[in-house]
């Protein structure tokens, strides 16, 4: 018995030194490729005795934070069952790459930009709706025939939106941001059979623009990624109906058409009502993909007008816009180490407006509930350390959804 253990001392003092054999080869090795590039002892000074550890393979995994964005992670490898009672070999660590830019740019679009204390982003984003529908005013004779004025109703808008948004960082988790949004809308109204001839046509532009409805938002990173966890931020936003309302707008008869169409005198710019959200989103990291979802409830505040109703004539109210709920979840790519490709979808489902006119009841607003499903292919560019590109191409899935929305933003750092 003896014999045998004095055997295995002999063997695994022999292991022992080929591996730090092996380790004074590779810092050999590393010590001429610092030569090579130009490296002197004077550059090797500027990293702590714990960093030249590290690079080598020897640092404490122990004394590694856990991952976040650009951070790397130490991995300590397992100690063979078999090692025996005799003292381990200390086995050099691996280090995992930092995240590409891509990844890193992707994140802060999900996440939002946490530990700069300033940074600005202007966007554009282009809205298509097209909307046609048949209107009958008149009856069924002989269950087959159809008495009455038959016309064929077809809407398009276009939306066009500037959005200035700045952002401030109190702490590497807490930001603010306050977003101010300038709008261009225009809408084309055409109507066949007007003046009750099926020939006729008639059609009529409307166009308004305008600032939007301000509003300020705060997030929280209350978790921070990890390779087990993924990172989790709480976000909250308050608006402000700083945009031309919707209600009280009245109804314009284009003259020749025998009532046939009838446009708004004027479009809105904004909802005309307060209104604030509270949400949470949650993202992992598998470099090269980056996993995120997303989950926000928006509550909408009431508020009373002058004017409530499209009619001719002030009619005083109260009006209460539906509360939504929305959801979303995607996924994206890092194509190389500055672009990235993202396929996300999103989805609102709104409750129906109410409105209540002063003396009256309560009532809701028949086919104001609305289902908006988006599908989002976007593409991100890092341009330099402080500059991205993010573009985006929204296709609507549901009645209620625009055909088409196409955004292009470009956030700075500072």
């Amino acid at each position: 018995m003896g014999e045998d253990l004095r055997q295995q001392l002999q063997e695994m003092q022999v292991r022992n030194a080929e591996s730090q054999a092996r380790i004074e080869a590779l810092e050999d090795r590393l010590e001429a490729l610092e030569a090579a590039a130009g490296l002197g002892t004077q550059d090797a000074d500027l990293l702590s005795d714990e960093d030249q550890a590290a690079l080598r393979g020897r640092g404490d995994p122990r004394s590694l934070e856990p991952r976040r964005y650009g951070d790397t992670v130490a991995l300590q490898m397992e100690v063979p069952p078999d090692a025996g009672t005799a003292d381990p070999v200390e086995e050099p660590t691996r280090k995992t790459p930092a995240p590409s830019e891509a990844v890193e740019t992707v994140a802060e679009v999900e996440q939002g930009i946490f530990g700069d204390r300033l940074s600005f982003e202007a966007g554009v984003t282009y809205s298509h709706f097209d909307d046609a529908q048949i209107n009958l005013s008149g009856f069924l004779a002989l269950d087959a025939i159809f008495l009455g004025r038959i016309s064929l109703d077809e809407i398009t808008a276009d939306v066009i939106t500037s959005e200035f948004v700045a952002r401030y960082g109190l702490t590497d988790r807490l930001q603010f941001d306050v977003s101010v949004p300038y709008l261009f809308r225009h809408s084309n109204f055409q109507s066949a059979g007007a003046g009750g001839s099926a020939s006729g046509t008639a059609e009529v532009d409307v166009t308004e623009s305008g600032i939007g409805d301000i509003s300020v938002g705060a997030s929280y990173r209350l978790l921070r990624e990890t390779f087990r966890r993924p990172d989790i931020v709480l976000n909250a936003r308050v608006k402000a109906p700083t945009g031309q309302h919707p209600f009280g707008v009245e109804l314009v008869e284009i003259p020749g058409t025998a009532g046939n169409l009838k446009v708004p005198e004027r479009l809105s710019t904004g909802s005309g009502v307060w209104g604030a959200s509270a949400g949470i989103s949650v993202l992992k990291t598998l470099d090269p993909m980056v996993v995120f979802g997303s989950l926000t409830y928006f509550y909408n505040f009431s508020e009373h007008f002058r004017d409530i109703d499209e009619a001719l004539g002030d009619q005083p109210g109260k009006t209460k816009i539906g509360d939504a709920i929305q959801y979303g979840a995607g996924v994206a790519f890092a194509l190389n180490e500055r672009s990235s490709l993202s396929l996300s979808f999103t989805q609102r489902f709104g409750e129906r407006a109410r409105i209540q006119r002063d003396g009256g009841r309560s009532q809701f607003i028949i086919g104001s509930q609305s289902n908006v499903g988006i599908f989002n292919v976007g593409a991100t560019f890092s341009l330099s350390e402080k500059i991205a590109l993010l573009t985006n191409l929204g296709v609507g899935m549901t009645s209620d959804a625009p055909d088409m929305v196409l955004s292009v933003r470009v956030p700075f750092r500072f």
